[in-house]
């Protein structure tokens, strides 16, 4: 039973920019933003937000808009016109709350049809944005800075919903570290790929319950029976 995710994208500084940002936009834009597991919160530590941001800007930039079975499109449109009403007036009640535009916050030009929408950078996005505990399921990312290791697993785990969670580091110690603290039934730790038919997936907290994928899966669909033997004599 899943029941919607809200997914932290966490980058500390010492973590390879260039493919921290490959593996943001791969996360990100799959379906136009329209996943389950698609990452909304982005945090980039203090030292690597300007480098983190520009680069990500530059990239989104490049990416083509339009008919989903063309090749060379990497953004199709949203699904419904409710998708795209809500993803509009989340983009006007977070440019009301203070955040800045970088990059979209309307729709395409050249398309007469179709639910499109630009994919859409924000920066100085607080934790209490709406944005931050609404989940866009568009092409919506917010970004925010952080300091150290303690404060961002804290306001990361700060939300009702855990399905999935993205961490970028070159350290080893502090990946798993991430990993154990971070509060989502996935995680990925450098790469966009988390859901796959071998392992369990799922979330914890108010995304839901019980696992799809791998033999924890199974176990759902078995019934277990209990015999208690006493020997005679």
């Amino acid at each position: 039973m899943e029941l919607s995710g809200h997914s932290p994208f966490i980058v500390f500084d010492d973590a390879d920019i260039q493919k921290a940002t490959d593996m943001a936009i791969s996360a990100k834009y799959r379906n136009n933003g329209q996943v389950c597991i698609s990452p909304n919160r982005f945090y980039i530590q203090e030292k690597k937000k300007d480098e983190f941001v520009k680069l990500f800007v530059e990239k989104t930039k490049k990416l083509k808009i339009g008919d989903g079975m063309d090749p060379s499109v990497q953004l199709g449109p949203l699904t419904t016109k409710k998708r795209l009403n809500e993803v509009e007036e989340l983009v006007e009640t977070t440019k009301k709350e203070g955040a800045k535009v970088l990059l979209g916050g309307k729709r395409p030009a050249g398309f007469n049809k179709g639910f499109y929408y630009e994919p859409t950078v924000f920066d100085n996005v607080k934790d209490d944005f709406t944005i931050m505990r609404v989940e866009p399921f568009g092409p919506l990312v917010p970004m925010l800075s952080f300091k150290s290791f303690d404060e961002i697993i804290e306001r990361a785990n700060n939300n009702d919903l855990g399905l999935s969670s993205y961490i970028c580091t070159n350290s080893m110690e502090k990946a798993h570290r991430a990993s154990e603290l971070m509060e989502t039934g996935t995680v990925a730790v450098n790469t966009p790929l988390v859901a796959i038919a071998e392992a369990p997936f799922g979330g914890i907290k108010q995304t839901g319950y019980g696992r799809e994928g791998g033999s924890m899966a199974i176990k759902d669909y078995l019934n277990v029976k209990y015999t208690h033997l006493g020997i005679k004599g």
